[in-house]
Formats: C-alpha cells, structure tokens, sequence
C-alpha cells in the first residue's frame, strides 16, 4: 500500500512532463504532481510546486512536451512554472530543462 502523503522515487532521467492537451490550470498541476511524484498533499500551486520540486533531485533533465499545444491563457498561467525551473537550474546547474 503506497503512503499517500510520501514523494514517489523517480528514476527516469529525463522527466518528461508532457502538457499536452491540458485546458486550466489544474490539469497542469495534476501532470505536474505525477510527472514528479508528489505525494497528495501537493497544493497545486507554484509556491506549493517550488516547495515540494526543491532539493528534490541533485541531477536530471526535464523535457517539458506540448506547451505550444495548451490554449494562450494557459499558458501564460505556467510562466511561473517556467521561472521555477530556470531557478532550480541556477541554484543547482546539473538540473536542466527543455522544451521539445
């Protein structure tokens, strides 16, 4: 039985978090938290994201698909999630993101 409330190990190198399709914000976060493994208490928010995504990993790659596909408003709605990850590269350089 999983604990709900613990991360889930992640060995895939790269984490592909692939946002296709997605139409608000909360489908963003839902692929967000299983992309990354976060446990259910996720808050599904950049503070919340930020917090759980923060020493997390000490080296990986995330390949962010289908952001061009997700209507204009959303996308705009995810410039934070884009500052976050440009953050966690410069506070750890040997995480690395990518958008295919």
């Amino acid at each position: 039985m999983r604990d709900r409330n613990a991360f889930r190990y992640i060995a895939e190198n790269p984490i592909v978090l692939d946002l296709t399709g997605c139409r608000y914000g909360g489908e963003v976060h839902e692929r967000i938290k299983e992309a990354f493994g976060f446990p259910d208490y996720y808050g599904k928010n950049w503070d919340a994201m930020w917090d759980c995504i923060d020493f997390l990993f000490d080296q990986r790659e995330i390949v962010i698909r289908g952001f061009q596909t997700m209507p204009k408003d959303v996308r705009e709605y995810c410039r934070p999630m884009l500052e976050i990850f440009e953050d966690l590269h410069e506070k750890n350089p040997k995480i690395t993101c990518r958008m295919e």
